[in-house]
């Protein structure tokens, strides 16, 4: 985030306030409604469809904005007009006796509100979308929603993740942008004045006079199956119903923007015929597989370090050294103990086959055997190798890295910087106050806030960078070839943006926060130092206060 606009958090405190300052406009709005509704004297028509309108609109908006009392009695007043909807007359006198007590109700909660600290709207908004992002190409986002605020607060978020958002008030503005500068990904409103789904339509009707294939995320705070249907008719990719989980809503958007691919496949072919190595090898790197071939058994151990294989495949008879003591053997070395191992062989003596397998091998190809075969039976078992793996070295919950495996990486790095010459930067990242959350909100509830945390950093760090979940509530980042100011300006950015996030409770919501110490290997002799060092930096940074960054100081 640059320096020179205010944080993240300030912003959105900012936003809120122009919020509060406007409320007794949508409550004026909302008793000229309901007067000129009286004034008709009739049952469902436009005028009744307006002030519900407006009053619906209180409610998602309040909410949103952390005003649990006053959306409530939003929500007390949109029932009463929904059953007022429902008749083909006017309501009865008592009806309208209980309109006017929760109306009451409404102007008590706004009469509560705090509304000092006016902030130009239109000026934040600008601010927000117009501010400019961290290394690495953003995707884009447009965001269509009609409510001002409720558009500032959920462009805020998206961005703390990453995204570059640009947010739209009306469904033509959008449809003009999508025209001339089509983005990665809409995020749309489905409910608009006047227009019940006119979110959907907009996109129903954009797709059929430009063939558009962007993917589309609908926002609404009908949860109604009706509701649902119309997003699916005009294709949405997901639905999420207000008050958003904006960690959620984000996990999806980066879902439907990725282009990155998953690795492939790493399979080592071990077989005397160098012409059968060649074949297989050509025939599995044309499905996307990555092979090294190796035509003398006896060689086998430097590429089982060096190449690190998701799957092996071998032939059964070889000289110097068979398929089945070859699989022996690398059943009796460590890290290569789960390597799948397929043989691939003429032999059709089904005991010689079996036996075989009881000596290592996970399956049993015959030769000849058909491309498509093959590709499926070394993939099949390559993917669940890959499985096994991730669980060995990824933390469950969050999916990053787990303590050992983010201590193997920084090791990695250290000796990578030493011998380059560069630096690399460790930080360490403590949730602050993590057990009041779980006291307050509940385990489930503390739970999304460290996934949250974890979706945050894997998303806005570098690619080079690796982040780690220490145990608990503890991150680790390792940042290579970055020193420690450049390290210090990336972990406050995290924090800033992590302390921006809402996180929904009920009708209410709460914010989280994280205290970071970070060190770096210019500082200090090797990793064990570097670890100490970040670790200190941290505890300091929780007994001055929290919700900061420390920088370990240089060592003497």
């Amino acid at each position: 985030m640059s320096t020179q606009i205010v944080s993240i958090a300030n912003k959105l405190k900012k936003i809120r306030e122009a919020y509060l300052k406007q409320v007794p406009t949508q409550l004026e709005a909302i008793r000229s409604g309901y007067d000129d509704f009286v004034q008709t004297n009739s049952g469902a028509g436009s005028e009744l469809e307006n002030l519900h309108r407006r009053v619906h609109t209180m409610k998602g908006s309040s909410a949103s904005f952390g005003l649990s009392k006053l959306s409530a009695a939003a929500d007390t007043a949109e029932l009463l007009l929904k059953d007022a909807m429902q008749l083909t007359k006017a309501p009865k006198e008592t009806w309208h006796q209980q309109w006017r007590a929760s109306f009451a109700r409404i102007e008590e909660e706004v009469a509560q509100l705090d509304q000092s600290a006016y902030v130009d709207v239109r000026a934040v908004e600008l601010v927000v979308t117009g501010e400019k992002k961290t290394e690495g190409e953003q995707k884009v986002v447009y965001l269509c929603e009609d409510d001002s605020f409720q558009r500032l607060t959920l462009t805020t978020q998206i961005e703390c993740f990453g995204f570059r958002v640009i947010s739209f008030g009306e469904l033509e503005q959008l449809q003009r942008a999508v025209k001339n500068a089509p983005p990665d990904v809409i995020v749309m409103d489905l409910i608009f004045p006047d227009r019940p789904i006119g979110g959907a339509e907009t996109i129903e009707s954009m797709r059929k006079e430009n063939g558009e294939k962007i993917p589309v995320v609908f926002i609404s705070s009908s949860n109604r199956f009706e509701s649902r249907l119309s997003a699916v008719r005009a294709g949405s990719s997901a639905y999420f119903t207000k008050p958003l989980n904006v960690a959620e809503l984000c996990d999806t958007l980066s879902r439907l923007t990725g282009d990155e691919k998953p690795d492939p496949y790493r399979i080592l072919i071990v077989d005397d015929d160098q012409h059968l190595t060649e074949l297989y090898s050509m025939i599995l790197e044309g499905s996307g597989m990555v092979t090294m071939t190796v035509n003398n058994p006896l060689e086998v151990l430097e590429p089982l370090v060096e190449f690190k294989p998701d799957l092996i495949l071998t032939d059964m008879y070889m000289p110097g050294c068979n398929g089945t003591e070859l699989a022996s053997t690398i059943r009796q070395i460590g890290h290569a103990f789960s390597i799948p191992i397929i043989f691939l062989s003429s032999e059709t003596d089904m005991g010689k086959q079996f036996t075989a397998m009881r000596t290592g091998g996970d399956e049993f190809l015959t030769k000849p055997v058909e491309p498509e075969n093959l590709i499926a039976a070394v993939a099949g078992r390559a993917e669940r190798m890959k499985i096994i793996r991730s669980f060995m070295v990824r933390d469950s919950m969050t999916g990053l890295y787990n303590h050992t495996a983010t201590k193997g990486h920084l090791e990695v790095a250290v000796a990578q910087a030493e011998r380059n010459g560069t630096d690399v930067s460790f930080a360490m990242i403590d949730v602050d106050r993590f057990k009041q959350v779980n006291d307050n909100y509940g385990h489930a509830m503390g739970d999304q806030v460290l996934i949250t945390l974890a979706r945050l950093l894997g998303q806005r760090v570098r690619k080079s960078d690796i982040v780690g979940r220490y145990g608990g509530e503890e991150f680790a980042v390792v940042l290579p070839d970055c020193d420690i100011a450049q390290a210090e300006q990336l972990l406050n950015q995290l924090r800033e943006s992590f302390f921006a996030l809402r996180f929904p409770f009920g009708s209410e919501f709460f914010s989280s926060s994280f205290s970071c110490g970070v060190a770096s290997l210019a500082s200090f002799k090797n990793q064990e130092q570097l670890c100490k060092a970040a670790d200190a930096a941290l505890y300091q940074a929780k007994e001055s206060g929290r919700n900061q960054v420390v920088t370990a100081p240089r060592q003497n």
